[in-house]
Parts: C-alpha cells; structure tokens; sequence
C-alpha cells in the first residue's frame, strides 16, 4: 500500500467528524460507459502556475480507464485545479457558500478562513475543499493555491440506520466501478468486545479480503474453532451502537478515497474524502515522473497481493468461502 494514501487519508479521517444537515439520499451511479471531465482531459489539467518543473505537475503516462461518472469522480474533478478555478467550478454548478453563522454553529470558528463550505444544489450535503499553498510555482514570486482534497459531509437521524448502510455499499460499489483497490473496511463501536460470539467487530483489507468476511478464532470444549462472518452481516447487527463508527479506504495510482461514518448524539455523520496524491509536496531533487512511477508500482502490487490472496485463502486452515464480488457488493 502506497504509504502517502494511508498518511492523507489517515490525517483527513482521524479528524472529528462535524456534523452537517442531510435531507436527500445521494444520487445512484450513472450507467458506466460515460467519462467525468477529468478523464476526458486525460488528468493534464495544468495553468499557468504549475506545470513540468514544478512540485506539482499532474504525473505523465496513461492512467486506468475508469470509464465511471458518480459523487466521487464528481468530487476528484475539482482536485488539482487553482483556487480560483474551483470556486467559479462550484459556482457553475450551483454550489451556495454556507453562512458563516451556521458554519460557527455546527463547527466552531473555522480555524483557516480559506477553507469555505458550500451547500450542494438540493442542499443535501455540504462540500469543502481543501487548497496547498503551492511553495515552488511557475510564476515568480507569487503565492498561487491549488485544491489538494475534498470532504463531503451528511447527517442522517438515528433511525435512519439502513439507509447508512446502503450508502456505505453504495460508496464500495462506486469505488469498485472505478476500479479503485480497497485498502480497507472496518467497523467498531464504543464497547465493542474483539473476542465476542457472534463478532461485533468487522475488519478486511482488500477486495479478496472482504470476500471472505472477518474471523474469529474462539475456544469450544477446549478445542480451536474458527468461523467467518459477512461483513455486512456484522455491520447490521451491530450499526445503531454508542459511538458507532465505519471506515472504508480506498486507493489507486494518484488519488486516495475515503468514508467515515460516525454515529454522535445529532445522528449518523458521514464524511467522503478525497486526496489528490499528486499535489503533495515532492522531496527537493524529486519530480512527479519519478513518482508516478513508483506510484504505479505500489498499485500493481497491491492489485497482485489481493488476487494472490485467492489462493494464500483456499490453503489456509480454516478456508473462508469466498464471496462472489458483485452478489456481495449488490451489483445486479
């Protein structure tokens, strides 16, 4: 796993989770087939502040054809591009500034005022961007911002707990479609107990690895006993708890994924996250080739580490049954 998207997405989801009003359910995907800005400009977006040379040129070469347009893709479209650009971006597609009155009383006086969060069209979630002081621009002394990440917050009541849970699968399906790796899947509450029977904790790390479930290893008449239990499963019986919590990550060659939800005394807070990798800062004599490259590397180990688990699984003691990806996932 690429360590940069466990550091980014890591900082962004261990942040307390603010809770923001949520009144419609979020859009289903559109028919794969179709291509987000992004992907018909090939992931080039540069301007006259960076570019070849600086920190932080988009990096070179062909990317995988995703081929999908959904909330997420919608989100990475707004990374790597100037500040500038981004607001007239969300002001084009009826994005409203939050009144700072109603930031301070969900969030407190904001800390960095350049961080501005804007009600969606239909006002059923809030968006905020993040922007990198780019330290090292194409254009001589001048300070120019570009958008480094992206949150998405959503409030659901309590009792709202199955429509949680579908937008969970649906956030996996989405990522799935884009054919995003997934690094991890883990749920706990506050007084969860790791060894209990039947498990309350659900934990995978990688496609293969949420095929097969989450195990416990328990004692019976004094003999070992395994058993494997669905995730989902596990996410049902135990979602609705005191400070319930679900993180999924996921990750590709330059982008990093993330969904926190979080049950808090306003309801069910969801926060998506998205981290454009390629707008790190680089280590003085590095450049974005370079990265790119090593980039590429780790994803194609990751991709090879989860199809080698098929078979680490068949031969393990205890062999899961391992799920169909799509019957799991609900793809129809």
């Amino acid at each position: 796993m690429n360590r940069l998207v466990l550091i980014s997405l890591t900082a962004l989801l261990g942040v307390s989770v603010n809770t923001f009003a949520q009144k419609k359910k979020s859009k289903a995907s559109k028919p794969v087939g179709q291509q987000s800005v992004a992907e018909k400009m090939g992931y080039a977006r540069t301007n006259k502040y960076w570019g070849p040379g600086t920190y932080y040129a988009f990096a070179p070469g062909a990317v995988n054809n995703k081929m999908a347009v959904n909330a997420e893709t919608a989100m990475r479209d707004l990374t790597g591009i100037s500040r500038e650009d981004c607001i007239t971006e969300l002001g084009k597609q009826g994005f409203v500034a939050v009144p700072s009155k109603d930031i301070e009383k969900w969030y407190g006086k904001p800390k960095d005022k350049s961080n501005v969060y804007y009600y969606s069209p239909d006002k059923s979630y809030i968006l905020c961007p993040y922007y990198q002081d780019m330290e090292k621009s194409a254009e001589p002394n001048f300070m120019p911002y570009g958008v480094k990440s992206i949150s998405r917050f959503m409030l659901f009541p309590k009792q709202d707990s199955a429509k949680v849970i579908e937008l969970a699968w649906q956030y996996m399906r989405d990522l799935y479609d884009m054919k995003v790796m997934l690094a991890s899947f883990g749920s706990v509450f506050k007084k969860a107990d790791p060894k209990a029977y039947p498990m309350e904790v659900a934990g995978s790390t990688g496609w293969t690895s949420m095929r097969a479930g989450s195990f416990l290893l328990r004692m019976v008449d004094k003999k070992p006993v395994g058993t494997w239990f669905k995730n989902e499963e596990i996410v049902r019986r135990t979602i609705g708890n005191n400070e319930y919590e679900l993180k999924i990550l996921g990750s590709e060659i330059d982008f990093a994924y993330g969904m926190h939800i979080k049950l808090q005394k306003e309801g069910y807070v969801i926060r998506y996250d998205i981290v454009a990798l390629t707008m790190a800062t680089l280590e003085p004599g590095a450049n974005w080739k370079d990265e790119h490259k090593k980039n590429v590397d780790h994803y194609k180990m990751g991709e090879k580490g989860d199809k080698d688990a098929v078979a680490v699984y068949k031969k393990a003691p205890m062999p899961p049954v391992l799920l169909d990806i799509k019957a799991l996932l609900h793809i129809k």
